[in-house]
């Protein structure tokens, strides 16, 4: 019973540890290998080994998996009818904001919205954009297919989910620490590996659902006239100017008082010693 156990716990480790190697082609060699092994631990009539049957495709995702997102520039007059627009756009093709970002400078009034619509919308959202009022200045759609990896992960996931399975019987039959331990942490790899490809499979899931879309709404703002003011209004621009110029040399003529006394008395020293010695 002893001997059984441990020949079935090392084959099982050794099969799952070249799982991730032996994936990539759809783990012919590893159904084949425990077929092969099975009748050699099956003498233990408490845990007989079955052979793992090869996840298929073919009862997996079927569906094309597209990911569409894309991003687009457009310019108007006013940018607060057009900004409700779209708000009301997003209610009714059942859309929401993930980002929004306003931006107000001297040169424009802008916002960058990322919005997150149904897949089945995508198209819709962008025609309603392209027929609207506003001017579209850029545009940038792209459509990825992720069928094929979409596939893979799910047979991934059934084939280690067996392993999992199997490592789990085997930790019920297990007597000493040591082989609940080494069952135990093969248990635990497995399920990280489990858990990292559902995240993946969920995350992929989530991009296909809901495509991206990144808008940047802007309206450019008028010239100031800066350059276009009246004589009397640039006269007295100047005026103001000149004076803060008289007023800041006379304060910085303040704070340099000690230098210019210092000069000052060097000065008088100076003259007054060249015309004694002109007397002598």
């Amino acid at each position: 019973m002893r001997a059984n156990f441990l020949i079935l716990n090392c084959l099982l480790a050794i099969l799952c540890s070249c799982t991730s190697k032996q994936e990539e082609a759809n783990e012919p060699a590893t159904t084949e290998a425990i077929a092969m092994m099975a009748p050699a631990v099956a003498q233990d009539k408490e845990l007989v080994v079955t052979s793992i049957p090869e996840a298929s495709s073919n009862n997996f995702t079927k569906q094309k998996k597209i990911i569409k997102d894309g991003s687009i520039t457009v310019k108007t007059d006013n940018i607060n009818t057009s900004k409700k627009g779209i708000d009301d756009l997003l209610k009714k093709l059942q859309a929401y904001y993930e980002t929004e970002d306003l931006q107000n400078n001297d040169e424009a009034i802008s916002y960058n919205l990322k919005i997150r619509v149904p897949s089945a919308n995508f198209e819709k959202l962008i025609s309603t954009l392209e027929n609207g009022n506003d001017e579209i200045q850029s545009k940038n759609i792209q459509a990825r297919d992720v069928t094929e990896e979409f596939v893979d992960i799910e047979t991934r996931l059934a084939n280690k989910r067996d392993y999992l399975k199997r490592y789990k019987e085997l930790l019920s039959r297990a007597q000493t620490v040591k082989d609940i331990l080494t069952v135990e942490e093969n248990i635990r790899n497995l399920q990280e590996e489990i858990e990292s490809k559902e995240g993946r499979l969920k995350y992929l899931s989530d991009q296909v659902a809901l495509s991206t879309l990144n808008i940047h709404l802007f309206k450019e703002k008028e010239s100031t006239g800066k350059y276009q003011d009246s004589f009397l209004g640039r006269t007295k621009t100047s005026f103001k100017n000149g004076w803060a110029s008289i007023v800041d040399l006379v304060l910085w003529a303040i704070g340099i008082w000690p230098y210019l006394i210092t000069a000052t008395v060097a000065f008088f020293i100076t003259r007054r010693i060249i015309k004694t010695r002109k007397n002598k």
